[in-house]
């Protein structure tokens, strides 16, 4: 049987590391951030420093907007001609129009699939890490297609936020919610939910670092129903203390054969803001959470 000519692709949310990105010739489709009208692209020509340099300046949130139909269309076509059959992940549907558009073009393409991740960030750059590497491998397209739908709701992404300005000033809590948390020092805990939505799970008082420490003891627990094949650190701009101290607390309680410590593209940095951290990572077979 002739193999199939295969192309992983991704929208820029994925946020993985460009060693990563090179190794496997993952092609990624940028998400739009405005900046005070002029439209950038994530991880082009722009970055999460130049998000929060831009909020601190103007008292005001960038926007991250989803690829438009036409930048979705220019971005397959190419490929499509080229011959590839293409297995494009893209974020949550329930955070972004991202995987709406991809669907009409796959449409009207053809040789395009599109997986909703029902995820962000590195839970999604897991499972377009595991496809690539199950291509790497010699695995064909729809094998590779039904080890990523297995994966998706099985990931956990959790994170704890150090302050709840970018929340408040992009409408995703209230001021009262604000005003609290910055009275009583809470720092929330959120997670991206089975159904691909964010949804506080805990709330933890004191400092951020105290805070984070709580959040690994919680996580990880023990390590038993973890699987240490792959454990993600993500954070927007965390204190070298704080990663040292997480990336320390993975390795004993869980020891992962690759433990990637990434810094966030642009959209978690518009809507999270700075001094997040983020543990993502899979329950063992049968677990879990």
């Amino acid at each position: 049987m002739e193999r199939e000519k295969i192309l992983i692709t991704c929208d820029s949310t994925a946020d993985l590391p460009k060693e990563i990105i090179k190794k496997y010739d993952i092609r990624v489709l940028p998400l739009n951030v405005n900046l005070g009208g002029n439209i950038h692209h994530d991880g082009v020509d722009v970055t999460p420093e130049d998000i929060f340099s831009f909020a601190a300046t103007r008292n005001i949130l960038p926007k991250t907007t989803e690829p438009t139909l036409e930048e979705t269309f220019k971005f397959f076509a190419p490929l499509v001609r080229q011959g590839y059959e293409i297995l494009h992940f893209t974020l949550s549907a329930e955070l972004s129009q991202s995987y709406t558009n991809a669907e009409i073009n796959a449409k009207k393409l053809g040789h395009i699939h599109v997986i909703d991740t029902r995820t962000a960030s590195c839970a999604e750059g897991m499972i377009v890490l595991n496809a690539a590497q199950m291509l790497a491998e010699g695995h064909f397209l729809n094998e590779i297609i039904d080890s990523s739908n297995f994966m998706i709701g099985k990931i956990r992404a959790t994170f704890v936020v150090d302050k709840m300005d970018f929340l408040y000033k992009g409408g995703r809590c209230s001021a009262l919610a604000k005003f609290g948390a910055t009275i009583f020092n809470i720092k929330p805990n959120i997670i991206v939910t089975k159904e691909g939505k964010l949804d506080v799970e805990k709330k933890y008082r004191g400092r951020f670092p105290d805070a984070v420490s709580k959040f690994l003891k919680e996580e990880l627990g023990d390590g038993s129903t973890i699987d240490n094949d792959k454990f993600f650190l993500v954070h927007t701009n965390a204190d070298s203390d704080v990663l040292e101290m997480c990336e320390n607390r993975i390795k004993s309680v869980v020891n992962p054969k690759h433990l990637y410590t990434v810094k966030s593209g642009c959209t978690i940095a518009s809507h999270l803001g700075p001094n997040v951290v983020v543990l993502i990572f899979m329950k063992k077979f049968g677990g879990s959470w």
